[in-house]
């Protein structure tokens, strides 16, 4: 019988087959990589209790060679062994074509190490000094994944098999199976090629393939399938779009094996007169390349309106710039803004808020030519290349003709509601000579045109780069509110998704500015940021939120936590942690109840200092949270580097749950990366039923947002929290 013909390297042929890998598989064989004799012999005695066969290679060489001899089932490879690392003894058994699975037995300091094994194909890590239930958990579940590739891999073969030498072609495959003549058309295809192409046997049969190729892949498919190419090897694959009548593109993405057969004189590739075939398989990858091209595109635009994003609108820009340097040509780049359009979202909220966004999108594009560029850049901002400025006036007929296509009103929940743009101008060469400068120059034009009033547009001017004498009176007005204490501070529940009790709030600062009311901090912290009084209002807020925590633990009904977001520049000055603790100290509040908000891209600034710093105040008891997750420099290094306590979902990818399942996965990865850390995980901007039903099955630990409560004061906040004794109310 032929299965009986199959056996697995190290078994000889009619041996009862050994079954390697996981609980309960006393035969399985483990070697164990490893110099250290002491170490080494525990967990040989470990395993060995456990019901595993356990040898021992000293060294990487002597464990290549044990693989040959040994034939284990699993094997055990420290990271740092006196003739190679780990890494080259991952390869060379990979080169070896042994694909016994390797666990990495790593040191806490070799994490990096560690990880790069796993990308070289280990299946996991386990850190010294060993935790024996954690290990053996560890080989236990890679046996059984071992097990089970085996009996994937013996199914596998069986199949080939049987289809080599009954019936390769048949027709209930999934795949488009087909038959070349010599001189390559067709002389059988079967029944799949009606349903991925949406053609009949009798079509095509008869037929030279070239005919089934799209006109765009004529040339890759002819150099493929030429006689010469064919011959070097016994199998050729290549991936090529076939015309599909079935396909509303008009076309599918196939991987295309093709093999010489029947060739036994060998025809036109061996000299002989006798006539030879090609058999080949036609793999439908269409949804394969439809996921591929999604990323791409996903990398380059905006969710929200399929615009460019910043960064594929700088690629644009720059090859912009390059042949405007080439032809001595004037380039515009234009930031857009919508006027009182945070007004606009107040009113009618997010969801309406967005797709007036993405009509927005819609309507200026139209005014615009097939060379100009338009690019979402943040929130209500846009950017627009001009390719082709030829004169200032032609540059403010592209801002009026977009003004008057925004001119008809749009329609949010039945009423009319009546946007504009301004813009702020750079033109290239006048205001800069790189794609940044131009960018940055436009956004302070616009910047200045919005301090000075009701202009629609206005061009970068060099004096612009300086303060101008509106910003300093802002600033001064600013370390005026810093001084006499204009500022006051808003609380955000945080909420446990599943008892509804408040763990924590969130403090968010206001400005109670005496002439233009109360602002939120996106209208002040920039400027406080430029005029570097960040960390002025950062102490304001520490103070402030400390004395607030002493008097609520006088009235016995302070929340557990208190999160403040600290600016990355105000993280930035050499006595920030010893302010910090010294105001704690202060007001005698136990450091362990305040949690600290930071931002992704703060890593990427000087880790070692970044590091030190928060490392500083987790000594001290402080909870470190990371804001915004995913939404800028995620790594998961830094997660291991630093000490984290929490990460927050970002509210954008909580507001797509209601519309866009592709958010679904990545709110899925990130609570399964916090749960697999240990961390806590609260989700911001939860305004919906739906994405707290979501976000409950998903087991977010955490909710924030306007579905729970908005952000009170701190009067409102100890009424609620009086009254409800920290309990919310079931949405």
């Amino acid at each position: 019988m032929l299965s009986d013909m199959i056996y697995w390297p190290g078994e000889e042929p009619g041996s009862p087959p050994r079954e390697p890998g996981g609980a309960g598989k006393p035969s399985a064989r483990v070697l164990i990589i490893e110099d250290d004799a002491g170490f080494a012999a525990s967990l040989r005695r470990l395993l060995g209790n456990a019901g595993y066969q356990a040898e021992i290679a000293r060294s990487g060489r002597a464990g290549l060679d044990r693989l040959s001899d040994f034939h284990p089932d699993l094997a055990l490879v420290d990271i740092n062994l006196p003739d190679m690392t780990g890494h080259e003894v991952i390869r060379a058994a990979r080169e070896q074509d042994r694909d016994v699975p390797v666990i990495v037995v790593s040191g806490e300091s070799e994490i990096d190490a560690a990880i790069l094994a796993l990308r070289l194909g280990a299946l996991d890590f386990v850190r010294k000094p060993i935790e024996p239930e954690i290990l053996l958990h560890s080989v236990a579940r890679a046996l059984a994944q071992r097990c089970l590739e085996r009996e994937h891999k013996s199914a596998r073969t069986r199949v080939d098999r049987s289809e080599r030498l009954h019936r390769f072609l048949v027709d209930s495959s999934p795949d488009i199976i087909f038959i070349l003549d010599e001189t390559g058309k067709l002389s059988y295809v079967n029944q799949r090629l009606r349903d991925l192409l949406g053609l009949e046997e009798k079509q095509v049969v008869g037929r030279h393939f070239s005919r089934l190729v799209h006109e765009h892949d004529q040339k890759r498919a002819r150099y493929a399938f030429s006689a010469r190419k064919l011959a070097e090897t016994a199998r050729h694959s290549v991936e090529l779009r076939l015309k599909s009548r079935a396909d509303a593109t008009g076309f599918r993405h196939f991987e295309i094996n093709l093999a010489a057969v029947g060739f036994p004189g060998g025809s036109e590739m061996t000299g002989s007169a006798e006539p030879g075939y090609y058999y080949g398989v036609a793999r439908d990858v269409t949804a394969r390349r439809e996921v591929e091209e999604l990323a791409v595109y996903q990398a380059n635009h905006d969710a929200l309106t399929g615009l460019p994003n910043r960064t594929m609108f700088r690629d644009h820009l720059s090859l912009a710039l390059i042949q405007a340097h080439r032809n001595q040509e004037r380039i515009a780049v234009l930031f857009l803004n919508l006027d009182r359009f945070k007004h606009v979202n107040d009113l009618f909220g997010h969801a309406k808020a967005d797709e007036l966004l993405r009509q927005v999108g819609e309507r200026i594009q139209h005014c615009l030519r097939g060379c100009d560029t338009l690019a979402r850049f943040v929130g209500d901002e846009f950017l627009l290349l001009n390719a082709s400025a030829k004169s200032d006036a032609e540059v403010l007929a592209v801002v009026e003709r977009i003004n008057r296509e925004l001119a008809e009103p749009f329609k949010a929940s039945g009423k009319s509601v009546h946007l504009s743009v301004s813009a702020g101008i750079a033109l290239y060469p006048e205001h800069g000579e790189t794609a940044d400068a131009l960018i940055r120059h436009a956004n302070i034009a616009l910047y200045h045109g919005r301090l000075s009033g009701s202009k629609s547009h206005t061009f970068f001017m060099q004096e612009m780069g300086d303060s101008t004498d509106q910003r300093l009176h802002l600033q001064g007005d600013l370390r005026h509110a810093i001084r006499h204490d204009q500022f006051e501070i808003y609380y955000q529940p945080q909420v446990d998704i599943r008892e509804r009790r408040v763990k924590g709030v969130e403090a968010l600062i206001r400005w109670n500015h005496p002439e233009r009311g109360l602002l939120p901090p996106g209208e002040f912290l920039p400027l406080a940021e430029e005029a570097n009084l960040i960390g002025d209002v950062g102490e304001w807020v520490i103070r402030d939120v400390c004395k607030t925590i002493r008097q609520w633990d006088v009235l016995g009904i302070s929340p557990p936590r208190v999160a403040i977001n600290i600016s990355p520049r105000h993280l930035d000055e050499s006595d920030f942690v010893e302010r910090f603790v010294a105001l704690l100290a202060e007001y005698q509040v136990d450091a362990s109840r305040i949690e600290v908000e930071l931002t992704e891209n703060l890593f990427i600034r000087d880790p070692s200092a970044v590091a030190q710093k928060l490392q500083s105040l987790a000594a001290h008891g402080v909870m470190i949270a990371i804001d915004d997750f995913g939404t800028q420099y995620s790594s998961l290094s830094y997660l291991q580097k630093f000490p984290i306590h929490t990460l927050k979902i970002d509210k954008s990818f909580v507001w797509e749950i209601d519309r866009e399942f592709r958010q679904h996965a990545i709110i899925k990865a990130i609570i399964s990366i916090a749960h697999g850390l240990g961390l806590n995980l609260i989700a911001e901007g939860v305004e919906t039923d739906e994405q707290l039903r979501f976000l409950e099955l998903q087991g977010c630990d955490e909710i924030q947002g306007y579905l729970i409560s908005k952000p009170l004061r701190r009067e409102a906040l100890e009424a609620l929290m009086i009254q409800g004794m920290g309990s919310m109310p079931t949405p």
